[in-house]
């Protein structure tokens, strides 16, 4: 994947991450060359850097400021969002002198299809919702919102793309509709991401 972002982007600093489900967020500026650090969340003072997140299922969520260069990108399962992931992201953000914070989450499963055990929900300490056929659920996108609400962002700077990975068969790859062997949805930010029209990864 690493290899054909940078067929795309070329002479671009792409930093990938091994994702580990957790609330670890490293400095772009600490990643050595070719090196994947285990990690959820990415976070740069350089704009030319592109951060990227893989998802199949999980909300991929990329932030930026408007009076600052700070840019992020944060891999927010529900393990990550258990341990408050974008709390911490925004947090950080603020630490590097970011104020006006910006907070995009890209398509993840929705509560119609992410039916979920009695611990999940205690976990994330959530208002359950039902799946299409009446199993408890949790809305992860409604969580990870809350989240930034409450680390100071305002709800007008939270953007949502509201698609559900699950659902969506002919545009998004999906762990639960499809097993662990589906592909990753790519969400990036930074450098000359922004050219790029999308990209999935097998």
């Amino acid at each position: 994947m690493e290899g054909r972002l940078r067929e795309l982007l070329p002479g671009s600093r792409i930093i990938c991450l091994q994702q580990i489900h957790s609330d670890r967020i490293i400095r772009a500026e600490d990643v050595a060359p070719g090196v994947f650090p285990e990690a959820d969340g990415v976070i740069s003072h350089d704009g030319s850097f592109v951060l990227c997140v893989r998802t199949a299922d999980c909300v991929p969520i990329l932030m930026w400021a408007d009076d600052s260069p700070v840019i992020a990108a944060v891999h927010a399962g529900w393990r990550g969002l258990a341990q408050k992931i974008v709390t911490k992201a925004v947090h950080l953000m603020r630490a590097g002198g970011a104020q006006q914070i910006h907070v995009s989450m890209g398509p993840a499963i929705g509560p119609c299809c992410y039916a979920v055990g009695r611990e999940v929900i205690d976990a994330l300490q959530a208002d359950t919702d039902h799946t299409m056929d009446g199993r408890l659920s949790v809305d992860l996108h409604r969580i990870a919102a809350l989240q930034a609400q409450n680390a100071g962002v305002s709800p007008d700077m939270i953007h949502h793309v509201q698609s559900c990975t699950c659902c969506t068969r002919e545009t998004f790859f999906s762990y639960r509709r499809e097993g662990e062997h589906t592909g990753r949805n790519i969400s990036l930010i930074g450098g000359e991401s922004c050219s790029l029209p999308g990209l999935q990864a097998r």
